[in-house]
């Protein structure tokens, strides 16, 4: 674990391994101070510390937050790095002391009683030794509350960075549909105006290259992974996932048509106007029912993929 010497401030290697809740002394390599380190548990980041804290599972230092912003562990053990051994914390030794304070102070003051009178003399001590008990159930109590909240800001934050990466996920996917129905309606393009030009001299239709096949069938290979990692949808994208999945339909027939053999000039001509107009409709449908995160994601990486801007300009 990677931490800063309290007194050099150099960045120095701290072994986790023996180190436990008593603590330890050790050195510093580069100003031979010595300084204290210890581990303690989630419970006690509530007392005032003399030194800077880090998480115990990955080494990261560590703020106000109830989980560690580099590993995302929730309530993580942590080891405190100090120049010297901290004192015993003053909830515990107050508490301690009042206990033993009022029994020396009951044995040494309180008179001989006989048997019949023990009785009261307990009931005395017990009244003095409720309020310690309530304390520390009060402890205990804001403890299980600062636990159960800890819980939720953690799920929460855990919820919100799922979110932000599937609406990333997602941009991706999308991405990829539209640069493979690109490559395919340029492919149908050329196709034709090349059968225009040959017309007269052949009466086979021209195809796609061996390469480009090749291509196109490693862009629609990526472009399914895409998909697949969308299949658990948050419930607010979930109609946008469908819409999505519409729209990935339509460019699977529009990659078959650019990679079969067409019957005629015409059908083929007349294939790709009628797809081409059927994927920019359910690509406005798509549009319309992304929520605010998906639509977020989507203008900020519009400057990394220009050729989804046509969703932008059009929302």
């Amino acid at each position: 674990m990677r931490c800063s010497c309290p007194k050099c401030d150099v960045i120095i290697e701290v072994q986790e391994e023996g180190l436990s809740a008593k603590g330890n002394s050790r050195h510093c390599p580069e100003c031979s101070g010595k300084y204290w380190v210890q581990r303690e548990n989630f419970m006690l980041r509530a007392f005032k510390k003399q030194g800077r804290i880090y998480c115990f599972d990955c080494g990261h230092e560590l703020g106000v937050e109830n989980l560690c912003m580099g590993c995302g562990s929730i309530c993580p053990d942590y080891c405190v790095v100090q120049s010297s051994k901290p004192s015993v914390h003053v909830q515990q030794r107050a508490g301690f002391s009042f206990s033993l304070s009022r029994s020396q102070a009951t044995k040494s003051t309180a008179p001989r009683l006989s048997s019949k009178r023990a009785a009261p003399h307990s009931d005395s001590e017990q009244k003095h030794q409720q309020p310690v008990n309530s304390k520390w159930l009060a402890y205990a109590g804001l403890a299980v509350l600062l636990l159960v909240l800890a819980g939720g800001v953690g799920k929460f934050y855990l919820a919100q960075k799922a979110e932000q990466q599937y609406a990333k996920d997602f941009i991706v996917a999308l991405y990829g549909i539209k640069s493979g129905t690109d490559m395919c309606l340029e492919s149908i393009d050329a196709i034709s105006t090349e059968w225009q030009k040959s017309a007269e001299s052949f009466n086979v239709a021209p195809r796609p290259t061996e390469k480009d096949l090749g291509r196109f069938a490693t862009v629609k290979t990526r472009i399914s992974e895409a998909m697949d990692k969308l299949n658990e949808s948050p419930e607010k994208f979930v109609e946008a996932r469908e819409n999505l999945a519409r729209l990935h339909k339509v460019y699977g027939e529009i990659y078959a048509l650019s990679t079969s053999a067409p019957g005629s000039l015409g059908a083929l001509t007349e294939s790709k106007q009628k797809l081409e107009t059927e994927f920019f409709k359910k690509a406005d449908v798509l549009m319309t029912s992304m929520p605010e995160p998906l639509q977020g994601e989507l203008r900020i990486s519009v400057a990394k993929y220009r050729n989804l801007k046509f969703m932008v300009e059009k929302s």
